[in-house]
This record gives structure tokens, C-alpha cells and sequence, in this order.
């Protein structure tokens, strides 16, 4: 059975049994409880079972602990008929019950919440408490979801409109807690059943649904062959507890050998009637590894979304602040308050400091290059350039205003030819002479007037692509009027000569 056990763990490991198949496990076998205890109230999910294999699988996605009682747990030997070579069909196993407290069960909770059919409602008495646990002095709010949850486990009825959520899956987990497969002794007669005597009408749905079989004294029947092999074929893939009996009872039906039905009767005898001796009890760290890990994923999860509920809440309160939602508004902020406001950012980003500032400054003063200051200090390329610029300073500092540039300004900024080069390389361009010729030039007249030469021979040749297409290497604030009329008149003639 230890064996078994695993095996079946291992086909639910990487994916929880279907929600619809817990539902009706814990509908068939399982109680959904709020009871009273000396300082307040307790809830959670039972599921009691002989066998321990569909308990370990739903501990380990949903948590809990697997217990038991002295008196439930005390079945060492095992009862045979009178061959000896059977169970006893009144072998009396040991019972197993995993249990979800409401430190644990928000997970199995939400999951099984919209299949359950016959408990729905205690369901949603549970789902109510859990609100509620961690919240003081609600005493009387607490005590109306107990009285009602009481109440509902005692009465026993059945909503109408939880029955359209009968599908395949719950009807593997009702089976699989309250389902039989039976097979006679002398091998001349068969038969499956579902029993449900608290709550009779899930049986008529279930007929309705399967399209087959009949209800009579509380139990959902079929007994031809065809049936019953269709009847397993839905349902055994789901099926955790009686899975090994239904692999046998098909094979059962599918053979003449009456050798085979023999071993496939004695398999399906040992499922039934075997005790199962199960040691893991009380583990409450243990055996649930897919659950601590859905936990974990969730709470980074909960995390992110938090932060980003956050930023928004920041967005839409700054959003409203703009404008005339501001208190500030229209007023006009003294240079004292500027440099407050200021100060107080620079803090709250946690700025460089005055200290560091001042560093860095002996640091250019010494010669260092950006890059050297850079890897001296740690800061960022961005940063240095600031401090180098004076566009971060000290705190105790007034920052020089600078004029804005404009792009045009930029664009002249960034050359690395002058304009009087530039009138040179038009000139010797519309005279026909060749781009390296015009560098060669270039560079001699820097060579005399010690000047660094970086020109390049794209430089030379983009200034005659623009001359070709008509454009202005230069612009018109670079010079007076009629200076640029004078280059625009030879650039347009170059032009149409060019096309």
C-alpha cells in the first residue's frame, strides 16, 4: 500500500485533482465544521478515509495534517473469511482524517468553492468566518456562521441549483468516496453503486447525467456489463482511491480467462477490505511541498501587486495634485523655499552628498576623465557628467541658472568643423576638387595654427551630399544675412548642376 501510495502521488504531483473531484469527495466523505471552543471559534475542512492516498495528494497542494484517533487506529491484523484466502467483507480498517484548519484552507477554499453541490452552502459559511478570524470582539457575527453551519449539517438539504454543477469529475470524487464495485464470489454477478442516503435527489441527477443505470433504497445502480464498462471508462482516470479497483474490475469484464478473474477478484477484495497501517500522522510540516510552494509563488505575487497598487494610488493622487488641485498653485515660491524644496528631494532620493560632491571636484582639478571619477566613486556616468557640469551642487550652493540651447544650438555644439572650414569645403567643392583633396587641405591648415585634427572624410563628403540635395549645411543664425544669401545662391546652383 506504501508503494501505492506513492504511485498515485506521483500522478497528481505536478497538477491538483480537478476541483469538481474534491467537491464531491468532501461532499460523499468530508465535513465542513465551525465549532466553539473555549476562547472563540474554530473552523476547517475534514476528509475521512481508510486509505491515505487521496489524503497525502490534496495535502500536498492544499496543506493540512492527516490524523487520527487511538480507537480508529488500533487495526493491526487483518480478518480473512473462511478460506483464508480472502478479506472478510466486515474487515473493520483504520480510518484517516486530513484535516485543513483556517490557517491553511483560503487556498482549498477558493478552489473548490464554485463546484461544491451538497455542502455549497456550509462552504459559504466557512468563506464568511475566514473573514473574520483574525478580526477581534465579533463575537455575535461569528456565532450566527457557527448556528448556521450547525444547523446545515444537521438538516440536510439539498439546493436545487447546485445540481446543474454535476460533471464527470464530481462524480469520480463522490464514487471515490462513496462508490462500491462488486463482484460475486462465484463469479455470476456484478454490479456498481453509489451510495447517498442523506441526500437521495444527487442520485436521480446523476442517472440523468450518465444517461444509464437506476436509483432504488438510496443507492445509484448499474448492473449489465456494457454499463458497467462505459460507467469505468468515464471515470477511472480521475479516480485516486479506487483507481486499482477499477483497473481490475475492467480487466474483470473484458476477459473469459477465469484465471484472470480470479486475480482481478482477489486485487479488488484486497483494495476493499486490506487495513492500511499509516505512520505520517500529525506531520503538519510534511508532505505538502506543492502547497508551500503555491504559497510562496503567491505572496510575491500579493507583493508586485501591492507595489503596483501603490504606484497608482501615487499616480492618480499626483495626477489630481496638478493644476489648480494643487494648494500651491499660482503661488510664487521664494529662492529660500526653491532651494528648501530642493534640498528635501535630493535627501529623499538619497543624493550624493556635499561631501562627495566636493571630491569629485579635486578629482577634475587633478585631471581625472570621467570614466577614472566614475569607477573612483562608484556613481553613475550620468551623475559625474552633472557634477562636472555644475548641474548638481552642494547643498548650501546656489546653482547657476544656464540658458536653455536650442537644437540648433546643440547641433552647432557638437561639431567638428568650423564655419569658416566649412565655406572653404563649399568653395573647393563647386571648383571640382575631390573630398580627400579638400581634407588634405583642411588638415594642412590646421597643422599650421596647432590646431587638433579630428576631421574625418565623412565630414567633407556629407557636406557635399547636402550641397547636392539642396540643403543648408550651416544655418541662418550663424552669420548675417547676406552672407547666407551669398552660400544659398551657390548651393542651389551647385544643386541644379548636380541633378
Amino acid at each position: 500500500m506504501e508503494y501505492d501510495n506513492l504511485l498515485q502521488l506521483a500522478r497528481f504531483k505536478n497538477e491538483a485533482p480537478h476541483p469538481s473531484y474534491i467537491a464531491g469527495l468532501i461532499d460523499g466523505d468530508g465535513c465542513i465544521f465551525i465549532r466553539k471552543i473555549v476562547n472563540g471559534y474554530q473552523s476547517g475542512i475534514t476528509i475521512t478515509q481508510c486509505r491515505s492516498n487521496v489524503l497525502q495528494v490534496i495535502r500536498h497542494h492544499f496543506g493540512g495534517s492527516i490524523t487520527t484517533s487511538a480507537n480508529r487506529n488500533d487495526k493491526m491484523e487483518d480478518k480473512l473469511d473462511d478460506t483464508c484466502e480472502f478479506y472478510h467483507k466486515h474487515n473493520v480498517r483504520n480510518q484517516y482524517n486530513l484535516m485543513i484548519r483556517s490557517n491553511e484552507y483560503k487556498l482549498i477554499l477558493d478552489y473548490i468553492r464554485f463546484a461544491m453541490i451538497i455542502k455549497q452552502p456550509q462552504i459559504e459559511c466557512l468563506n464568511e468566518i475566514y473573514k473574520l478570524v483574525d478580526v477581534p470582539f465579533l463575537v455575535e457575527e461569528k456565532e450566527v456562521l457557527y448556528k448556521k453551519c450547525s444547523e446545515l449539517n444537521k438538516n440536510r438539504v439539498t439546493d436545487e441549483i447546485t445540481l446543474i454543477r454535476i460533471n464527470v469529475e464530481y462524480i469520480q470524487g463522490l464514487f471515490d468516496a462513496e462508490g462500491c464495485i462488486y463482484i460475486n464470489k462465484d463469479h455470476n454477478s456484478i454490479s456498481i453503486s453509489i451510495a447517498q442516503k442523506n441526500h437521495p435527489v444527487i442520485l436521480e441527477k446523476i442517472r440523468e447525467f450518465i444517461g444509464y443505470g437506476n436509483v432504488s433504497s438510496y443507492k445509484y445502480n448499474i448492473y449489465n456489463k456494457p454499463d458497467c464498462l462505459k460507467f469505468i471508462a468515464l471515470i477511472k482516470p480521475g479516480l485516486i482511491v479506487k483507481y486499482n479497483q477499477a483497473v481490475a474490475f475492467e480487466k474483470y469484464l473484458l476477459t473469459d480467462d477465469l484465471e484472470i478473474k480470479k486475480a482481478m477478484y482477489k486485487i479488488c477484495n484486497e483494495e476493499k477490505h486490506k487495513i492500511e497501517c499509516f505512520s505520517d500522522i500529525n506531520c503538519n510540516d510534511d508532505g505538502k511541498e506543492a502547497y508551500t510552494e503555491t504559497m510562496r509563488l503567491k505572496e510575491i505575487k500579493d507583493a508586485a501587486c501591492r507595489e503596483i497598487r501603490r504606484k497608482e494610488a501615487y499616480k492618480e493622487k499626483s495626477i489630481k495634485m496638478m493644476g489648480a488641485g494643487n494648494h500651491n498653485f499660482g503661488k510664487t515660491k521664494s529662492e529660500e523655499t526653491r532651494k528648501k524644496m530642493s534640498i528635501g528631494i535630493r535627501n529623499a532620493k538619497n543624493g550624493i552628498s556635499d561631501e562627495t560632491i566636493l571630491k569629485m571636484r579635486d578629482l577634475f582639478t587633478e585631471g581625472k576623465t570621467n570614466k577614472e571619477v566614475e569607477e573612483i566613486t562608484g556613481l553613475t556616468r550620468h551623475t559625474v557628467t552633472c557634477v562636472k557640469t555644475g548641474r548638481i551642487v552642494c547643498r548650501t550652493e546656489v546653482k547657476e541658472e544656464k540658458e536653455r540651447l536650442t537644437q540648433e544650438q546643440k547641433n552647432i555644439n557638437k561639431r567638428r568643423i568650423t564655419l569658416d572650414e566649412m565655406f572653404i569645403v563649399i568653395d573647393k567643392t563647386i571648383a571640382g576638387e575631390k573630398p580627400m583633396a579638400i581634407l588634405l587641405y583642411l588638415d594642412v591648415l590646421r597643422l599650421k595654427a596647432k590646431i587638433k585634427n579630428d576631421l574625418t572624410p565623412d565630414i567633407v563628403k556629407n557636406i557635399k551630399r547636402s550641397m547636392s540635395e539642396n540643403k543648408m549645411p550651416f544655418y541662418r543664425c550663424e552669420m548675417d544675412e547676406e552672407k547666407y544669401k551669398h552660400y544659398e545662391t551657390l548651393i542651389n546652383a551647385f544643386h541644379r548642376e548636380y541633378k
